[in-house]
């Protein structure tokens, strides 16, 4: 259900019913699809605050001082998440100190700008961690700041430490093993879409690298 002016609008959107796995999906490509300033409001069981923090992993534009959550008479959370309203600055000046945050579950990208056709990210992996090995059909270019640990590319393992840049094909297998904390900027093209991110969150939820 849609509510409000075309440029204030509200997409409500109760996700109690819809499996766990599906839900952020869903989320994030309703949310995509909004216009500036307009907002998504979702129904749920609990407060659903740390979705701010992974649109941000996921790069979406989401104004993070416009969130709000309330509880309806049934005791469900309604979550309001609304859209940037200003245009993206084509111009970012940002650190790795900055923007640095680890996440205790996996691997940590966080989006600092999208440009025509290609996304910059900075990668923060702690020792152990990984970004599993796949094979979107996206460009990457990955280069390593701060840490040590190995490349995984078309069937070949490589170390790889600071000052060291690789670069991969569409298509072709990769995957990164961090032997100590490491970050690195991380930059794709074409933005890679929902089949390029399958094989990532599907062996990271089976706790897989290869």
């Amino acid at each position: 259900m849609e509510t409000g002016t075309e440029q204030d609008k509200i997409l409500d959107l109760d996700v109690r019913d819809i499996p766990h796995n599906d839900r952020h999906a869903l989320i994030f490509r309703l949310f995509s699809e909004l216009g500036a300033g307009q907002a998504l409001r979702i129904k749920v069981d609990h407060d659903p605050v740390h979705l701010l923090q992974h649109m941000k992993h996921e790069g979406l534009p989401v104004d993070a001082s416009a969130y709000d959550v309330r509880m309806d008479e049934e005791g469900n959370f309604l979550a309001t998440f609304r859209k940037e309203s200003e245009k993206r600055e084509d111009v970012t000046f940002t650190s790795f100190d900055k923007e640095r945050s680890y996440l205790d579950e996996r691997f940590s990208p966080i989006n600092v700008h999208n440009g025509p056709g290609y996304r910059v990210i900075l990668t923060y992996i702690k020792a152990g961690q990984f970004i599993p090995v796949h094979s979107p059909g996206v460009d990457l270019v990955y280069a390593v700041f701060r840490g040590s640990g190995f490349a995984y590319v078309d069937g070949k393992k490589r170390k790889i430490s600071p000052g060291d840049i690789l670069v991969v094909s569409a298509g072709k297998s990769r995957g990164i093993e961090a032997e100590t904390d490491m970050e690195a900027l991380h930059i794709v093209s074409p933005i890679p879409d929902e089949s390029d991110h399958e094989e990532v969150m599907r062996k990271l939820s089976e706790k897989k690298f290869l």
